[in-house]
């Protein structure tokens, strides 16, 4: 195999191995959000390191290690992005749901367990036992416990925005 096509392969190389990693430690583990950051950690040094055994890091082939490592980034933003739109999507828990129940479902049985009310407390529920994001206060209000949450939603705010900037208005 030549050199060319490892160095071309070497993101997607990591993304195998980024994938790999990720199922393996959400199996052992049960940890889902740190799962994904080992799997994404585990890739990018795979990456490096088939870039590594394939290349010299000179000035020369620094613009190639470059778009090697942009590429693995976007590949595992994309893997991120389909890992939570599975654990995430509601739409996928009731076409479950629909599946699993012989006849279907009612709409009044649906909108019963996903009134706003239900939505919201299984949620803040789930944040505050599952995560450890949020505390519930003595006054009967609700506050972060962590601001990792709060991070990341911000920076993939800004990512988001790198990625596709908003519509102009006209």
């Amino acid at each position: 195999m030549s050199t060319d096509w490892v160095v071309t392969s070497a993101s997607v190389i990591g993304l195998g191995a980024d994938v790999i990693a990720q199922c393996t430690f959400a199996h052992a583990s049960r940890r889902t959000n740190q799962s994904i950051a080992f799997g994404v950690l585990c890739g990018l040094i795979v990456t490096i390191g088939v870039l590594w055994e394939t290349t010299t890091l000179t000035l020369e082939a620094a613009p190639a290690w470059l778009m090697v490592l942009l590429t693995y980034a976007a590949l595992s933003f994309g893997f991120w992005a389909f890992l939570n739109l599975n654990l995430t999507s509601l739409r996928i828990r009731i076409i479950r749901e629909m599946l699993h129940m012989e006849g279907g479902i009612s709409r009044d049985d649906l909108m019963r367990r996903y009134s706003p009310e239900e939505f919201l407390r299984r949620r803040l529920e789930r944040l505050e036992h599952s995560s450890k994001q949020l505390t519930r206060l003595e006054s009967g209000r609700w506050g972060l416990r962590s601001r990792t949450l709060l991070s990341v939603a911000q920076i993939m705010g800004v990512a988001r925005v790198i990625v596709m900037p908003p519509p102009r208005d006209e």
